[in-house]
């Protein structure tokens, strides 16, 4: 078992070298916000992918859950940048 640490992108802890992307603890983010490529996904992808994750298993309204999933994702390090500008970021790969 690793030290634990949260995914920059979701909050997700990490534990183990699986939770990382690609196995890689070198990776700040988790295998939740990788896409197949290894490169972690933009904020839009994100965002929507979460939402639908609150909407699957918490039954929130669409518009219910993009809400909470945007305040919850611009408090992590990933997305500052979303929050102190307004708009959307994508992280550098």
């Amino acid at each position: 078992m690793l030290v634990s640490s949260i995914c920059i992108a979701c909050g997700m802890p990490m534990e183990d070298a699986e939770d990382h992307a690609g196995g890689d603890i070198a990776k700040t983010y988790c295998r939740y916000c990788a896409r197949e490529d290894g490169t972690m996904q933009s904020y839009p992808e994100k965002l929507a992918n979460y939402a639908g994750w609150l909407i699957s298993t918490q039954g929130l309204d669409p518009t219910v859950a993009h809400g909470q999933a945007e305040a919850i994702l611009r408090a992590l390090p990933a997305w500052r940048d979303v929050a102190a500008s307004g708009g959307p970021y994508r992280r550098a790969t």
